[in-house]
């Protein structure tokens, strides 16, 4: 990823606890195969391989969003689940499998980029 961080996913709980992963600007694809722009394959075989959720970052808006990917298993956002994009609030939880990620945010209200 060249572009700069727009904020990060931490492994909380599951497989690969501590890890963080970066998020950049635009779409995320996140999955375990090591071709995502955001690969969490720490241990969780229940995380698609690929394309199991997308956490989007759009710089005109500074605002992130998450979606359903394009697997079979879902995602849930704060135990709900990712049925349409919705906004993704700082600090949310977001499972994949057995792995729970907090979405720690650089860009937004207080901070930009541009």
């Amino acid at each position: 990823m060249t572009d700069p961080v727009a904020g990060w996913l931490v492994v909380i709980q599951g497989p690969g606890k501590g890890n963080f992963v970066k998020l950049g600007y635009g779409q995320n694809s996140i999955g375990r195969s090591p071709n995502e722009r955001v690969s969490v394959d720490f241990g969780d075989s229940q995380i698609s391989r690929s394309n199991h959720a997308m956490v989007t970052y759009d710089p005109r808006g500074n605002r992130f969003y998450i979606q359903q990917g394009s697997g079979t298993n879902l995602a849930y956002v704060n135990e709900a689940p990712v049925l349409t994009p919705m906004e993704l609030e700082p600090y949310s939880h977001i499972l994949l499998g057995d792995t729970v990620l907090r979405f720690v945010p650089l860009c937004g209200e207080g901070f930009t980029w541009d």
